[in-house]
Parts: C-alpha cells; sequence; structure tokens
C-alpha cells in the first residue's frame, strides 16, 4: 500500500519520527509547516490522508479549515498526546493517533484512508474496464466496490468471453493491494505434471531440465494478487496442495525444503458447474468454501443486450490506433447483433467488430454486412451454438390469432421461459440443482431466475391461499 500522506507540524521531533514510520510503510511522507500552509495543495491524484500535529488550538482550528477548504475529500488526522487524545477531536477532523506515533495505529488509520480514497473513485478500475450500464452490470460493479477493500477470497463465475479476468483485475484495482502485483495463471492450459511448479516454484535439479531455481506465481504475486483462471481444470492431488497454502498461509518450491510464507489474496474463476463437479467428485468441497468466500456470478451478454451497443463504441474506440480507418454500425446491425445470442460473449463481439473493421473501413456496417450466422438467428442448429430443450408447438404459450394483433416478443419469450423452469422443476420435485441440471443452467442462475419470475412451489402458494 503506498499514497502520498501529508504531515503539518512545526515540532521538528514529531516530524522526524513520524516520517521514518511511514517511509517503513512505504508511503512518501511530505512535510508542511503552519508558514507552508498557505501555499499547500494535494500535489498527487494518489494523496491519502493528512496528518495535523500542533501545539497551539487555534492555530490547529485555522489549519483545519484552510484544509478543508482545499482538500475537502482528504481525511484529516489528529497526532495528539494522551490527555489531548481521550478527548473529542474537532468536528473537521476524521480521528486521532496518540503520540508517539506507533506502527499499528499509523497502518490502521492508512488503511482506512485507502478504503476512502477508493470509496471516492466511484468505480475507479471498473467503470475503465467494466463497460455498460444495465441492471447487470450496475449490480456487478458494486459487488466489486463492496469487496475490493477487504481480503476476502472471490469466487468469479461465468461463461467463456464473459470478462472474468477484467472483474478480477478491477477487483486487485481497487483493493488495498493495487500496487502489488497482479500475477494471473490459467489453471487449464497448463499440463498437470507441470502446474505445481508454475504455482509455487522449484529448486535446480528438482527434475529434468530444473538447471535453475525459479520462482512460482504464489512469490511473483507476494503482496498483491493472484488470479487462478479456470479452477475447475485442477487436478485433485493439486488442489490439496492449493488448500494447504490457504490454510496455512505457506507452501514449498517443488524439491526444496523451506517453507516461504505466502502473504497473496486469491481470486478464481471458473465457466465450470463447481457444484456439479463436487458432486462427480472432480472438485473438493472444503477447498470450494475457501475460494467461493464472495461468489460473483458474471451474466452472459445474451443476459444484457442492452449494453451492446456501449461495448461496440468502446471497441472501435480502442481500434483508432490502427490502419484501418474507423467503423460504425446502422440502426438495423446493432439490434441484430443484440437479438443474436452472442455463445462467445464479449470476446465474441470484440472479434466481429475488429473483422468488420478490416472489411468495411470506414463504412457504415450495415445488418447485411453481418456474417451469415448473425443474420440467421431463428435458423437454430446452423448457428454453431448448441440448441435448448426441444419444445413442441403444443408447448408454447399461445400466440394472438389474427394479423391485427401485436406480440410482445419479451413478454412472450419471458412466458416461455416460466413454463419451461415450471415443468423442470415439477419433474425433479423441486429440487432445484436437479432441475438446474435438466435445464444446463447453474443452480444460482436458475435461483435467480425463479426469484424473479416469483415462481414458489405448490405447498408455498397453498400456505399463502390459507391466509
Amino acid at each position: 500500500m503506498s499514497g502520498e500522506v501529508l504531515l503539518l507540524t512545526d515540532d521538528t521531533n514529531i516530524a522526524v519520527k513520524t516520517i521514518a514510520v511511514l517511509e517503513s510503510l512505504e508511503h512518501e511522507a511530505i512535510h508542511l509547516t503552519c508558514r507552508q500552509l498557505a501555499d499547500f495543495s494535494p500535489t498527487k491524484a494518489s494523496a491519502l490522508t493528512i496528518l495535523v500535529a500542533l501545539d497551539d488550538k487555534a492555530a490547529e482550528k485555522e489549519a483545519l479549515t484552510i484544509i478543508r477548504s482545499k482538500a475537502a475529500q482528504l481525511p484529516v488526522y489528529l497526532l495528539q498526546s494522551d490527555k489531548e487524545f481521550f478527548q473529542a477531536a474537532p468536528a473537521d477532523a476524521d480521528g486521532s493517533i496518540r503520540l508517539p506515533v506507533r506502527y499499528g495505529d499509523l497502518l490502521e488509520v492508512l488503511k482506512q484512508a485507502r478504503v476512502r480514497q477508493l470509496q471516492n473513485t466511484e468505480n475507479l478500475a471498473a467503470s475503465m474496464n467494466i463497460i455498460g450500464d444495465s441492471p447487470r452490470i450496475k449490480a456487478l460493479k458494486k459487488l466489486i466496490r463492496q469487496v475490493a477493500p477487504t481480503e476476502a477470497n472471490v469466487l468469479i463465475a461465468g461463461e467463456s468471453g464473459t470478462g472474468k479476468e477484467v472483474v478480477a483485475r478491477a477487483i486487485h484495482d481497487l483493493s488495498l493491494r493495487a500496487d502489488r502485483p497482479f500475477v494471473a495463471v490459467n489453471c487449464g492450459a497448463i499440463p498437470p505434471e507441470l502446474l505445481e511448479s508454475e504455482l509455487f516454484g522449484h529448486e535446480k535439479g528438482a527434475f529434468t531440465g530444473a538447471f535453475q531455481s525459479r520462482a512460482g506465481r504464489f512469490e511473483l504475486a507476494e503482496g498483491g494478487t493472484l488470479f487462478l483462471d479456470e479452477i475447475g481444470d485442477m487436478p485433485l492431488n493439486m488442489q490439496v496442495k492449493l488448500l494447504r497454502v490457504i490454510q496455512e498461509r505457506t507452501f514449498e518450491r517443488v524439491g526444496g525444503t523451506r517453507s516461504l510464507v505466502s502473504n497473496v489474496r486469491l481470486v478464481a474463476a471458473t465457466h465450470q458447474d463447481l457444484e456439479k463437479y463436487i458432486d462427480e467428485g472432480k472438485f473438493r468441497l472444503d477447498l470450494f468454501y475457501r475460494l467461493n468466500v464472495f461468489p460473483i456470478e458474471l451474466p452472459p451478454l445474451r443476459e444484457r443486450s442492452d449494453d451492446i451497443p456501449a461495448l461496440i463504441n468502446e471497441f472501435i474506440k480502442r481500434r483508432n490506433n490502427t490502419l484501418q480507418q474507423a467503423i460504425s454500425f446502422a440502426a438495423d446491425a446493432l439490434q441484430t447483433l443484440m437479438n443474436h445470442p452472442l455463445p462467445g460473449n464479449v470476446r465474441e463481439l470484440e472479434n466481429l467488430v475488429e473483422r468488420l473493421s478490416i472489411l468495411y473501413p470506414g463504412e457504415e456496417v450495415s445488418s447485411e454486412q453481418l456474417p451469415a450466422r448473425y443474420r440467421e438467428v431463428l435458423s437454430g442448429g446452423a448457428m454453431g451454438f448448441q440448441a435448448g430443450p426441444q419444445v413442441t408447438t403444443a408447448e408454447l404459450p399461445p400466440i394472438p390469432a389474427g394479423t391485427a394483433q401485436k406480440i410482445n416478443l419479451k413478454q412472450y419469450l419471458a412466458s416461455l421461459e416460466r413454463t419451461l423452469i415450471c415443468r423442470a422443476l415439477e419433474q425433479s420435485d423441486w429440487v432445484v440443482t436437479r432441475a438446474a441440471r435438466t435445464l444446463s443452467v447453474r443452480r444460482t442462475t436458475l435461483i435467480e431466475k425463479i426469484r424473479k419470475l416469483e415462481i414458489e412451489p405448490p405447498r408455498a402458494r397453498d400456505r399463502r391461499a390459507a391466509f
């Protein structure tokens, strides 16, 4: 944790000792005297807090007034003697620290200041990298702001291409570890026999080809965040070793005997149904509970299609520094993409924008210029994505007869969705886990849909009718 700390005091002894503690905490300390206060202004956006140590109460009051007029967003803490410390702090101060300054007291105050700074940034990383303003994305950004300043492990679930690493980076950038490394490792992309060495490192001669010692990802992420992508693909024997690191905060390199202390925050991600994996014996339940302290589920793009125009604009902006002229999308093209399920989610949409930028530089892309698979939304299996459960015409909600009446497609699809969910629940005796498997969705997704559609089991409806 780092940041600029302003120290206002005329006492040289207090200044020297306080600055020494701040520098040991890797903070830049700027010492001001009362004479310099008139020219004072925070010099960096990373300014964290202001510490004030003045004997004269009149001077202290005047100083607080000036500080609040110039840096109202910064928390102010008074450095006070034992006698002053037990008195109520002035209204313009956020708190007090007892003199002489102690390491632990100052560390706690700086953490509080950092949390306040993060709250004031209003999605510093999330607003820059997580594009969209739909209700699902607003809720996601709120979750990121809530969990980022804590030390809780996070488990991000979502389909491929929904931006799990983007969310993990946003959590890191808004955390107290933001100035430390963010290290990502894809557990599914590394051969099982090499994964232990990749995570924990190895000593020279530990195995054939280990010509020198090498630090693993845990060491590289020390003090920061380790992002374990596709955690569901981690072999069981490695799950045991990861669980030990989480519990004991220590590990050994492959071929080593010395225990190394680990101070990292874990953020894991998966597109797999880990609860199903647990039932099948592919994932450890105890590890799941250790990682799933704060779960975040990312919505697929088809469930936040209103964000597609904003995403497309962002992808076009990112290509402004390329040789191709910027393209634009006609209204019919945007509507076509908003109606498409986009199984590859945000990653697929970004790749499509890049492809169209190469094909039609400087042009307005119409619906007819989109690849055929995006225009043939109603052609089913030919689109290249897996079709859902087959439904006969007789099972569909009735369509109003006559050509004069219009159909509300959203309401119609919601009615169909409700019918399928109710049928799956009835067939599974209202056991949500079984129904989720029948519908090929995550249990948490199904629970959210049940709440949204206000679906209740017959017994619950009967009880409510009794009243």
